[in-house]
């Protein structure tokens, strides 16, 4: 072994190829005679990669090496690997063969190296007369262990145990040299302490050389620990530095007696109403959870209704509650770790209403112009609105009373009491009550005049309203449909049209017990109708073009083709007596005409102011 001296000029950290190179820890120079070898101290190289030992060498006179020697130490002899000379490279057979190459700068690369590779490598210079010089340098194989695996206890853990249990176990593989690991609890490392925390560690090789590294917390738990997170890290040397890898973060199962019960009722206790679905669920803090029981406080004692409820969630469930729901309910639980019985109880109250009536004064049978008071009540715990709507839903009152004045068939209708609890949110009620008012048949419409023609098949309709529900009859035969609404009744009557029926007509009698109503269908000839038509065309004809005359006379007045001079004058507003005679009887004749025509179609004769009057009937 050569004596250490100082250190030797800086060498490069870098491959042959320009990749990384092994770390170099240090570097020291021997001679042995005048040559000097420098070799770094220790070289690390990562399993699988590539290991570059550098031997820098000098000669005195800038001479040449005859050879150089590159051999490893194993048991205390060395082991030769191969020889440099003549430029050309003799390799040993050893384990390293094919694995080994040497740079120009002599440096020994030795591939995918194991952490069986960890030993001390010599390099050796023989330089003829000057002498030979040798140095050597460790090589450092290491592995970055893997990720650490943690696996929580399966089984709970009793709080304040009286000796520490296990929580986890922490497994790191394939490290070289062996990893650390180490514990946490919130983020916070454990330490080893008697009775409290206990921490058992074991180091496996495998055949390649790596570690398997594996440790176990053993720790006394308390009820505060059950949103604890436990996780661990392992801890390794590479070049120089000591770094870290973390487990995911888990949570153990603690076990602890229950402390408090609490028993609410959802939905909130003020807003239950009669119809919901209410539950009762009662939580209590213990770990594993408790057997949960269920009471009704009755008259005499304590209803059991653990057979309505889950037990081992602590909820009972109630359907379509009522007013018999209300009461005191009572949760009781038995903590199986101890055998300690706790109990809470909770007031149920359900909202409801009740009794809802419509009271109507005069109680007595409604006529038309009577009035009437309908007035509502109800009963319930909170407070009440009403309001009035219409059987249509309209809203026509606010309050408990709805006044109806000058009564009318139309008025009959059914009005509907609502009553709202407005502090219990969809609390409500309704009633309803009709109001009939009661009198003899009204027509209200009829199907006259009607324009028909002889053997033609009609519809005749008669609608009338009354209460009771009248009856109608025909005074002729025929098919007859009838329809109801409300106080409405409407009759269709399908008939052919025969001569005596044309003459006639026909009358609908309407009638109940209080009264009868008849009204006369008159039926019109078709054919008149259309030779009136034709009168009327014919007079509006004449007007327009009296008109349009009138207008032409007026127009050429102004233009002075008309002789504006007194005789002038004469001859237009003063004709001849002879002209002036045949203008006038065209007027009679066509009065007489027009009279005649307006007298054959009504089948009459009368004053000029009647024939005017039905004239304007037959345009209607």
């Amino acid at each position: 072994m050569c004596p250490r001296v100082p250190p030797c000029p800086p060498m490069s950290p870098r491959g042959a190829e320009g990749a990384p190179g092994p770390l170099l820890l240090c570097c020291c120079c021997c001679a042995a005679g005048d040559v000097q070898v420098s070799m770094p101290e220790v070289v690390e190289a990562e399993s699988e990669s590539t290991a570059r030992i550098a031997c820098g060498f000098s000669i005195p006179g800038n001479g040449s090496y005859t050879y150089i020697d590159w051999s490893y130490v194993d048991r205390g002899s060395e082991v030769k690997l191969l020889r440099v000379a003549g430029g050309e490279v003799l390799e040993e057979e050893t384990s390293y063969k094919g694995r080994l190459s040497v740079g120009e700068d002599m440096a020994l690369a030795i591939s995918k190296v194991t952490p069986q590779d960890t030993r001390t490598f010599v390099c050796r210079v023989e330089a003829g007369s000057q002498g030979v010089g040798e140095n050597r340098s460790e090589l450092r194989v290491y592995k970055v262990p893997e990720t650490p695996e943690i696996e929580a206890s399966s089984a709970g853990i009793p709080a304040h145990s009286p000796s520490a249990l296990k929580i986890a176990q922490c497994v790191s593989e394939n490290s070289f040299p062996p990893a650390n690991i180490t514990w946490y609890k919130n983020g916070e490392q454990l330490q080893a302490e008697e009775n409290k925390v206990k921490i058992l560690a074991t180091l496996t090789r495998k055949s390649s050389g790596l570690y398997t590294v594996s440790s176990s917390l053993f720790a006394v738990v308390t009820r505060e620990d059950r949103s604890s997170l436990f996780h661990c890290a392992v801890h390794y040397w590479l070049r120089g530095q000591r770094l870290s890898k973390a487990s995911r973060r888990v949570n153990v199962t603690i076990f602890y007696p229950t402390q408090h019960v609490e028993l609410h009722v959802l939905p909130a206790a003020a807003l239950v109403k009669e119809g919901d679905d209410v539950k009762l669920v009662c939580e209590a803090d213990g770990n594993p959870a408790p057997v949960f029981s269920f009471y009704k406080k009755s008259p005499e004692d304590w209803q059991d209704l653990s057979s309505l409820a889950d037990t081992s969630s602590g909820v009972l469930s109630l359907h379509g509650v009522n007013k018999s729901s209300s009461g005191l309910y009572r949760c009781q639980i038995l903590d199986l770790d101890d055998m300690m019985q706790m109990e809470k109880e909770v007031e149920l109250v359900v909202n409801y209403i009740e009794g809802v009536r419509v009271q109507m004064e005069p109680s007595s049978p409604l006529r038309e112009g009577d009035s009437v008071r309908l007035s509502c009540s109800a009963h319930s715990p909170v407070d009440l609105d009403f309001q009035w709507r219409d059987e249509k839903g309209r809203k026509v009152a606010e309050g408990n009373q709805l006044v109806l004045r000058n009564l009318t068939f139309e008025t009959s209708s059914n009005f509907s009491c609502q009553v709202v609890a407005r502090s219990v949110p969809g609390l409500e009620r309704s009633k309803q009550v009709a109001v009939a008012v009661q009198g003899k048949p009204r027509i209200v419409a009829i199907s006259s005049p009607l324009y028909v023609r002889q053997d033609e098949v009609v519809n005749l309709t008669c609608k009338a309203i009354a209460f009771p529900r009248p009856s109608v009859r025909w005074s002729i035969n025929g098919t007859t449909h009838e329809y109801v609404e409300n106080q409405h009744v409407a009759s269709n009557l399908t008939v052919r049209v025969s001569h005596d029926l044309l003459r006639a007509g026909a009358m609908c009698r309407v009638s109940n017990a209080l009264g009868v109503s008849e009204k006369h269908i008159q039926l019109l000839d078709g054919k008149t109708s259309e030779s009136k038509g034709v009168i009327i065309v014919a007079i509006i004809v004449c007007i327009l073009l009296v008109a349009v005359l009138g207008s032409v006379i007026y127009f050429l007045h102004k233009k002075g083709k008309i002789p504006c001079g007194r005789a002038g004058k004469q001859d237009i507003t003063k004709p001849e007596a002879r002209k002036d005679k045949n203008v006038v009887e065209v007027k009679s004749d066509k009065l007489a005409e027009e009279a005649g025509l307006l007298q054959g179609a009504n089948g009459e004769r009368g004053p000029a102011a009647d024939q005017s009057e039905k004239y304007i009937d037959l345009r209607n």
